[in-house]
């Protein structure tokens, strides 16, 4: 499962084009952010999007890309991401918080023939232009984006009681409910034998200090299993795995096998059904290579 991108050109139209009143806010309930995404998507993301801007140079979530849209996340404090899997209503939506120049913008899409502004199934509009297959709902304060309505009915999506102690300092943090087969792909494409059984993973990325070769991170990941013995069992394959590493030449930047060293870098940890790694420390380019292994990469 991939993010599908939107065209970014529809963030430069956003931000470089430039006063038809915006639709009634919607509200915040208890799920926070992910009120305003809808339930059912393969990976949910959250991101503080000023320090995560480094990193946002190098991969592409939900139509955020720092080379692409600079304007927008200029103006972006904080966003939450929601991709859907094939078949769905919307392959993506973003939930963005932040500054926005709306009265600007919905002039500017008034007198545009791309974009009409349409009614919303939750009540009140939107912005949308089939051109670029892009839908907008923007306030001086919030941005809701997705190919579909971009406004939801509450409660919007659940967010597990696990999640709140991963997001916590977090440059990017989210989960995935695709299980372990996007690892277990990664896994066999560098023929490590080893196979994750997984009912869902939890990502959150960090700032490690400066290095001699510039920016790092580490990830920590969180998989959590269909029961204890399964845990048990994967952290001592997993600790074996580890032994077969340590004799692999150095990977070159950019290289899955860099990603493999960082994965059994350090000796995992196990927390009843859930199997704890924290990777070793990884370039920008590392973690576009984690998101990739997490099929959550669309560059």
């Amino acid at each position: 499962m991939k993010f599908k991108g939107p065209g970014l050109l529809c963030w430069g139209i956003l931000f470089f084009v430039s006063c038809a009143t915006s639709p009634k806010k919607p509200a915040v309930d208890e799920n926070g952010e992910f009120a305003f995404l809808s339930p059912g998507a393969a990976a949910y993301i959250s991101m503080d999007v000023p320090r995560a801007r480094p990193l946002l140079e190098f991969i592409s979530l939900g139509g955020f890309s720092g080379k692409e849209a600079g304007e927008f996340l200029d103006k972006t404090n904080f966003a939450v991401v929601a991709a859907y899997p094939p078949g769905s209503e919307r392959s993506f939506m973003v939930a963005a918080r932040g500054k926005y120049p709306n009265k600007r913008i919905d002039f500017s899409f008034a007198f545009d023939p791309f974009w009409k502004k349409r009614p919303s199934a939750r009540g009140g509009s939107y912005w949308r232009s089939d051109r670029y297959d892009l839908s907008i709902f923007l306030t001086s304060r919030r941005a809701l984006v997705s190919d579909g309505d971009p406004l939801i009915p509450p409660p919007g999506a659940a967010v597990p009681p696990e999640f709140a102690a991963l997001r916590r300092d977090a440059l990017l943090a989210g989960w995935t409910d695709e299980g372990g087969a996007p690892v277990n792909q990664f896994l066999a494409l560098l023929e490590i034998p080893l196979q994750i059984p997984a009912d869902r993973i939890f990502f959150s990325i960090y700032d490690v200090p400066e290095g001699e070769a510039g920016k790092e991170y580490e990830a920590f990941l969180r998989i959590e299993t269909p029961s204890v013995n399964h845990a048990k069992g994967l952290a001592s394959l997993f600790s074996l795995t580890r032994v077969f590493m340590t004799g692999l030449p150095p990977a070159g930047e950019g290289d899955p096998l860099s990603l493999a060293a960082a994965l059994f870098a350090n000796v995992p940890s196990q927390e009843e059904a859930a199997l704890i790694i924290r990777t070793g420390s990884l370039s920008p380019q590392g973690i576009a290579l984690l998101f990739n292994m997490l099929s959550l990469y669309s560059n």
